[in-house]
């Protein structure tokens, strides 16, 4: 068709810059492209009219260097405005959404390799064409691959004034989706778990209501990768405050000094009030909370931005040109774009350089700042040992030596949620990722077994210190780290009845921070030594002073294998066969079990056991949905006899096996359920 000709005098457009970004970028595009990520072209345009015009479209023409193209329309959602007192103004204009037309990248021109684009039309709401100078100005792009990220979020279920706190849907999703909209990969792959914890009895505003969730996190993290889960996946717990300031815990996590998944750390999940973090108007505070303490054990610092987040050295590789409160300057303009998700009420929205703070700060409005951006991707590089494909400029070099741990923001300031989403593998296109085999981790040095791993708390200036679980393995699991306090390290020792040392090794500390320069030093202790059938008690020991004891009983643990409540598995059988085999669940919560209008009730599908021997004997459950193959973790030294299946476990499962491992405090008796076939029909009486 015959292109429209405007006179000279008519409305017409001048093409001012062309913006590619995944989140973050400045006026230069100087942050590079992951392949497979959602991709966004933002076109400002100078507009001569008499007056300002909304509602304009655009056309995006790409084109491969071996000759395919394709033409894109802007996005409908979004109505452009071009107004004339804007001309000249970029950084104006870059400051909003809507002063520019947004194209997204179809994901078939994501892949690896390079691209061009230019814009081919403009058109007015009224769909006339407008002229365009500068459209067949061609921007060039190249996309490099990125490593996965891979997350295991544990709902921490807990008890308080005899009801139970479990994370809601909302804010299992908010996380999901806030990590995969900042973080920079493509291919995500995320595991959700609700597990039992035994949560001090009050929440306090420093760090020891979360050092004891992350000691809690540790043994887990070490019993799963123990018994065949990836050890590339970092661990993070979620604590729901129940809509009550006192249910509030504040978040920390580890800061490995070298690339090292077994970095874990924990945060609060909610929705936020005027009290608590009030400009975070969404359902769910927990997407962005975990993209703070997930960046710590991606090796990120808190920059000691002035807005309360502070540790021991700051980020050493902050750029000295940048503000450490804001995105950018006015000479490096970084400008944050959340490209949104409507199905957690996220919009589509622009941080402006001089309104976003970067996500490891305790600022308003956080978002990965160039610098972090660039750094994440080069620590999750490190641990899959590829390169990260983005700009090195934007980032800095590696980090110090130490390993630290840090809390998270806010402070002191009921309803029951329920489901956590199953095992979800996602790529950024909408398919699901392909399924090539995950790198696997170098094995530690001292990978001999069998070894009793020891995980607890320690304070290395009032050298007091807690073992808070041990577990038999048959080979280490623990990663080489750089202990806390050098030659002040820990040490675990094991000794016989009759006193005999039989075996020392170091220990290794993840100090937290985020306090006060005069307070302690505090942290997780994890550590290892050789198993003996003859180890009769085993000490934490901080120069030369025991903090800790765990002795075994004369008699070994005896325990009967654990199996189904018979009333709850009728029950589970009969009102969700249709639903078991991957649709939602409808149980309620665990402390209540209503009845439907048939009468049947819908109360959680329990697990029973018994045990013989000591009172003192502690069970860890694990739970298996491949037939063994792998072994989820589910609580860690409980003293209850039993424990309730949350739907979470087994949604899309055919088949359930559930062990406990009965220990004396040292040593263990493990018994193994039969397995429970969730498609089975079993006679209903």
């Amino acid at each position: 068709m015959p292109t429209q000709t405007l006179a000279a005098s008519g409305p017409r457009v001048e093409v001012q810059h062309i913006e590619i970004t995944q989140g973050i970028q400045d006026h230069q595009n100087s942050v590079g492209l992951i392949a497979g990520k959602r991709t966004f072209v933002r076109i400002f345009v100078d507009y001569v009219a008499a007056a300002p015009a909304s509602g304009v479209r655009g056309t995006l023409e790409l084109r491969r260097q071996a000759g395919a193209a394709r033409s894109v329309d802007s996005i409908g959602a979004i109505s452009t405005v071009f107004d004339p007192a804007q001309n000249g103004k970029l950084d104006v204009k870059r400051r909003v959404t809507d002063r520019s037309l947004v194209f997204e990248l179809p994901a078939e021109w994501t892949v690896p390799g390079e691209l061009s684009l230019s814009l081919s039309s403009v058109k007015a709401s009224d769909g006339a064409a407008l002229e365009c100078a500068k459209c067949d100005v061609k921007e060039s792009l190249k996309f490099g691959q990125a490593s996965p990220v891979r997350i295991v979020l544990l709902g921490m279920r807990y008890v308080r004034n005899a009801k139970t706190y479990v994370p809601r849907d909302i804010d299992y999703r908010s996380i999901v989706s806030w990590i995969q909209r900042a973080y920079p990969a493509s291919e995500f792959e995320f595991q959700t778990r609700v597990v039992d914890w035994d949560a001090p009895s009050v929440f306090d505003t420093g760090t020891e209501a979360c050092g004891e969730a992350n000691a809690a996190i540790t043994a887990i993290r070490k019993l799963d990768v123990a018994n065949g889960k990836n050890a590339l996946f970092h661990y993070y717990g979620v604590v729901y405050d129940g809509s009550t300031l006192a249910n509030f815990m504040r978040g920390c996590a580890s800061i490995p000094a070298d690339p090292d998944p077994s970095a874990v750390g924990s945060g609060p999940a909610g929705t936020a009030s005027s009290v608590l973090f009030p400009w975070d108007k969404s359902p769910s505070y927990a997407g962005w909370y975990a993209g703070h303490e997930l960046g710590h054990t991606f090796g990120r610092h808190h920059p000691n931005s002035g807005c309360g987040d502070w540790d021991r050295t700051g980020d050493p590789q902050w750029p000295a040109q940048m503000p450490k409160n804001k995105l950018g300057t006015s000479d490096h303009p970084y400008v944050g774009f959340d490209r949104g998700d409507a199905s957690i009420q996220a919009p589509i929205n622009v941080l402006a350089w001089d309104v976003g703070a970067d996500l490891m700060t305790y600022c308003d409005s956080v978002w990965p700042s160039a610098h972090n951006y660039v750094e994440i991707c080069n620590r999750t590089s490190a641990e899959n040992k590829s390169l990260c494909p983005l700009s090195a400029h934007a980032g800095g070099a590696g980090l110090g030596p130490v390993a630290l741990s840090v809390s998270g923001p806010g402070g002191p300031i009921t309803m029951l949620g329920r489901m956590a989403p199953p095992i979800v593998r996602i790529a950024e296109t909408g398919a699901p990722a392909p399924a090539s085999a995950p790198p696997i981790a170098d094995p530690p040095a001292n990978a001999s077994g069998p070894v009793l791993s020891v995980t607890g708390r320690i304070n290395l200036d009032r050298e007091t210190g807690a073992i808070s679980s041990v577990s038999r393995f048959q080979q280490s699991v623990e990663t080489s780290k750089s202990a806390a306090g050098g030659a002040e390290a820990p040490i675990i020792k094991s000794f016989d009845a009759q006193g005999k040392l039989l075996a020392q090794r170091p220990a290794t500390v993840l100090l937290d921070t985020d306090t006060s320069p005069d307070s302690p030093r505090t942290g997780v202790v994890s550590g290892e030594v050789p198993y003996a059938s003859d180890i009769a008690r085993l000490e934490l020991v901080f120069k030369d002073k025991t903090l800790a004891v765990r002795s075994s009983s004369p008699e070994r643990p005896s325990i009967t294998p654990p199996a189904p409540e018979p009333t709850a598995l009728i029950d589970l059988l009969r009102n969700n066969f249709n639903t078991i085999q991957g649709g939602p669940f409808n149980l309620g919560p665990p402390t209540t079990t209503p009845a439907d209008p048939n009468g049947a009730s819908k109360g959680p599908l329990v697990y029973q056991w018994q045990a013989q021997g000591s009172s003192d004997l502690k069970y860890t459950v694990q739970i298996s949905t491949n037939g063994g193959k792998e072994w989820n973790t589910v609580a860690v030294e409980t003293r209850q006899h039993s424990i309730a299946i949350d739907p979470s476990w087994i949604q899309g499962a055919t088949t359930l096996d559930v062990r406990v491992r009965a220990s004396d405090g040292i040593h263990e008796t493990v018994a193994t359920s039969k397995q429970l076939d969730l498609g089975a029909k079993i006679p209903l009486q």
